[in-house]
């Protein structure tokens, strides 16, 4: 049905009538927008807001968050406290992380005096304090394996309590400035006044086992409580391109593993019978403090570096004899040499050696190492007198002093 003209407003028709009356022009019509077009604006109008998975249509932004630290752990060494976790690899949103993660590091004292760790979440991160960043191109540095090691060094206060001090550290990593990971579990510890440094530490290669041995130092004066609980020896294994520089200057020294506890011993001496010879070895030690059912350790030595080398030969050949053995038909005369056998772990063998003279240890007569205490000498001469000695070789090459001599006269034709 046509709609019906309406009057402009304020003007008179040809009749003399205003226009709210009749108007002289037709009704504007109204036009409702094509099923097609309502569904493309709706199409632009949700992707404008909501974004779309097309690769050329904009993605909505927020920023790139860590995944959290899961494993923190802490513990006391000296005046620090070795931190240690896993850097995460992955964001909230299950992406790989492009860049290596920033690193903050909170520390706080629990506000009813004990080390109990907070639960996630928890409202106390009013005592929290930022103690330490570690920026994104210095997380490298402190990589031990798989895993974070960051030494957090304590201010003499907080280790003056005779009775400890609780602390609680949490971390927090972020690759954008404009939000960081959320709080790693918390790791709480009571930390005490540690025992003085170990000093003079020594090591001398002996044929059975590297010898440690150090001085004991005294505590400081003012510092109380607690027991002395002995030493505890670390050891690590150089990298043996760096062997050679680290034994003069330990500072040199490139570590194939970080240090790891050896054992623990009561006096001021060790022996390393776990050793291998041919292998570098970086020592270093500490002295323990025991308060109630807490060990603490002091700060690490001044460590030592000690190559393995076997200078040491086996025992000198006992007991050789030399028998003559006459010529027969068909043979000629020889010499039939025993002693008795070395019993080292690493012997290789023998070799015998033979002279015209006493003084004199002559020429070796085997050109292979002997595996038997046992030799004949083929090319001696009828008539003559000769003087044997047998020296013991070690699988590092080393060879004994050599036997008392064994003289013998081949008879005559």
């Amino acid at each position: 049905m046509p709609l019906e003209p309406q009057r402009r407003r304020g003007l008179p028709d040809a009749a003399g009538t205003r226009a709210s009356e009749s108007p002289p022009f037709p009704a504007e019509r109204t036009f409702l927008p094509m099923p097609g077009y309502k569904a493309a604006l709706t199409m632009a109008l949700g992707a404008f807001l909501f974004g779309c998975a097309s690769p050329e249509l904009p993605t909505p932004r927020h920023p790139i968050v860590p995944v959290p630290v899961i494993d923190l752990s802490a513990r006391q060494t000296g005046d620090t406290v070795v931190l240690t976790f896993t850097m995460p690899t992955t964001s909230t949103d299950q992406q790989p992380l492009t860049g290596t993660p920033s690193v903050e590091i909170y520390r706080n004292a629990p506000a009813q005096g004990s080390a109990t760790a907070p639960k996630r979440g928890a409202k106390n991160k009013g005592t929290a304090r930022l103690a330490n960043t570690i920026p994104s191109g210095a997380v490298e540095q402190y990589q031990r394996g798989a895993r974070i090691e960051f030494p957090d060094k304590l201010d003499p206060s907080e280790l003056s309590n005779e009775s400890g001090t609780d602390l609680i550290y949490i971390v927090r990593t972020r690759v954008s400035r404009a939000k960081a990971s959320a709080d790693s579990n918390a790791a709480a510890l009571r930390v005490y006044s540690p025992p003085a440094t170990v000093r003079d530490l020594r090591v001398t290669m002996t044929e059975t086992a590297p010898v440690l041995d150090w001085s004991a130092s005294e505590q400081p004066s003012g510092v109380t409580g607690g027991k002395a609980a002995g030493f505890r020896i670390y050891r690590a294994e150089v990298d043996p391109a760096a062997a050679d520089a680290a034994v003069s200057d330990p500072s040199q020294a490139k570590l194939l593993a970080p240090t790891e506890p050896l054992a623990q011993s009561a006096g001021t001496e060790y022996r390393d019978t776990s050793f291998q010879f041919g292998h570098t070895y970086f020592y270093s030690v500490r002295a323990l403090t025991q308060f109630g059912t807490e060990t603490v350790e002091s700060p690490d030595s001044i460590p030592v570096v000690l190559a393995a080398k076997d200078i040491f030969p086996p025992a000198i050949p006992q007991d050789v004899e030399a028998v003559s053995v006459p010529a027969t038909n068909g043979t000629s005369a020889s010499i039939e040499l025993t002693w008795t056998i070395n019993t080292e772990p690493d012997l290789a063998g023998y070799n015998v050696y033979r002279s015209e003279n006493a003084a004199m240890p002559g020429q070796r007569l085997n050109n292979e190492l002997l595996s038997a205490p046992t030799f004949r000498d083929m090319s001696v001469m009828p008539g003559k007198s000769y003087f044997y000695r047998v020296g013991a070789v070690d699988q590092s090459g080393n060879e004994s002093t050599l036997s008392s001599i064994a003289e013998v006269q081949v008879p005559g034709r």
